[in-house]
């Protein structure tokens, strides 16, 4: 009968958290007691939950970029302050589009 193996989710998050070199990664595993057959597969899972960090991080970028480019967009065409209105249609749009630009690179890098 085959040995069933689960990954322990909590250790990737613990070696995630220390933020070391893949040799690293391996060394700090060992020193779990991984046995060395299950070492891959932790480094995927570690790698995975990686991803999902910076996807998310990716997302809230985006989502932050939009709503300040729709609130400049709001703001620009109603022209509710026209003392600022440079500001906002030159300032807060490109810093709409530059926080969007940096969500994308979360999410597709």
């Amino acid at each position: 009968m085959s040995e069933i193996f689960m990954i322990d989710e909590n250790i990737c998050r613990q070696v995630l958290s220390l933020k070391l070199t893949p040799d690293a990664v391996v060394e700090e595993l060992q020193k779990k007691g991984i046995q060395p057959a299950y070492i891959g597969e932790y480094q995927n899972a570690i790698k995975r939950i990686r991803y999902a960090k910076r996807r998310s991080t990716g997302f809230a970028c985006m989502a932050a970029g939009a709503f300040l480019g729709f609130l400049s967009c709001v703001l620009t065409i109603t022209h509710s302050m026209p003392h600022m209105f440079d500001f906002i249609f030159y300032g807060l749009t490109t810093a709409a589009v530059c926080i969007v630009v940096l969500g994308l690179y979360y999410v597709f890098e």
